[in-house]
């Protein structure tokens, strides 16, 4: 871990599964990891000790191991056991899902059987705003909205596309299936970079069996931590 190398000044954003922070430097934040659950995956239970510093270990190991194939990123080192140190961004108000099996309300939507593989991954993008019930939108609302321009759209999506083929092949290794994705994106400077959560707050994962056939790990109305201890397990290479 890299250490305290900037302090705390008050809260910036107090969200479900993550507390942000400003600190003492204008550019930078403290991202600190909760114990909660993600509403997406309807836990019977609402929290877990533990479940923080699970996601918080996935989540820098993959935003490290995303920037050594020149993917920008938030980003900066690991603070502590829960939380990491992050540049300041001017967040996309744009959440970005990318589907390689059809699951959840993708297979509903279009009549697809749950867990399907697709010949090719399907992306679709989502206002942030929970009063509209955060609708889909296309590229031409981003613009009309003044939510980015069209070459930050251009990045974002160029991003979104390559962290896909990067992990879903980094899982791939891992026998993991990279089932689905949710990203974020904000800007530092001129420039359009990753943010938000590399965890499986956002990725869903399935299991890979013997056959080659792929298994939900069963997310939904999930008991215990089990889930998140079995993927750091194996992409961290733990026992």
């Amino acid at each position: 871990m890299g250490g305290v190398t900037v302090e705390i000044k008050d809260v910036l954003v107090d969200g479900k599964t993550k507390k942000v922070y400003n600190t003492d430097q204008s550019d930078q934040v403290i991202i600190e990891y909760k114990d909660t659950l993600p509403a997406k995956f309807e836990p019977k239970k609402k929290s877990a000790k533990g479940k923080g510093e699970l996601a918080c270990a996935i989540s820098a190991f993959l935003f490290e191991y995303l920037e050594n194939y020149n993917v920008p990123t938030h980003f900066l080192r690991r603070r502590d056991n829960t939380s990491i140190e992050a540049k300041k961004l001017d967040m996309i108000p744009i959440t970005v899902h990318i589907w390689n099996l059809a699951t959840n309300n993708l297979a509903s939507r279009f009549g697809l059987e749950e867990g399907q593989p697709l010949e090719y991954p399907i992306i679709e993008f989502y206002l942030k705003n929970v009063e509209l019930n955060n609708p889909m939108i296309n590229e031409y609302h981003a613009y009309a909205l003044g939510l980015c321009d069209r070459k930050e759209y251009t990045n974002l999506l160029r991003i979104a596309t390559k962290v896909n083929a990067v992990l879903k092949s980094f899982f791939d290794r891992k026998q993991l299936k990279l089932a689905s994705l949710q990203l974020e994106f904000g800007r530092s400077g001129h420039q359009v970079v990753l943010g938000d959560d590399m965890s499986p707050d956002t990725l869903e994962l399935w299991a890979v069996n013997e056959d080659g056939s792929y298994r939900d790990l069963g997310y939904r109305g999930m008991k215990d931590l089990s889930i998140y201890q079995e993927i750091k397990n194996r992409i961290l290479g733990e026992k």
